[in-house]
């Protein structure tokens, strides 16, 4: 008859159980803070030169008087190609990955 000598085995294991309760602590702070924590309401502040913009926002333009401007005329189209409403524009190499 043999003899077999084992030591108890700890049915708790420490850090395990120390892990899990870290993992829960973390899940109820965070859902706390996502559900329950009113933010801080940041109070910002209009730059100093913020009443200067007052006359730009009254301003009246004339869509006629804009599109016969001089300086309207004299633009010209860049030099690259635009999109389109069907799709963006063909730039660059075509994909060499697709069949012909």
């Amino acid at each position: 008859m043999a003899i077999v000598v084992e030591e108890e085995k700890n049915k708790v294991n420490v850090v395990r159980l120390l892990g899990w309760v870290v993992v829960v602590v973390v899940i109820l702070a965070a859902a706390y803070y996502i559900f329950f924590a009113s933010p801080e309401l940041v109070t910002v502040s209009p730059p100093t030169g913020f009443q200067n913009i007052t006359p730009i926002s009254q301003a009246v333009i004339q869509p006629q008087t804009v599109l016969g401007s001089p300086a309207f005329s004299a633009l010209q189209s860049p030099p690259f190609p635009l999109p389109t409403p069907q799709g963006p524009a063909a730039v660059g190499r075509t994909d060499p990955f697709l069949a012909p």
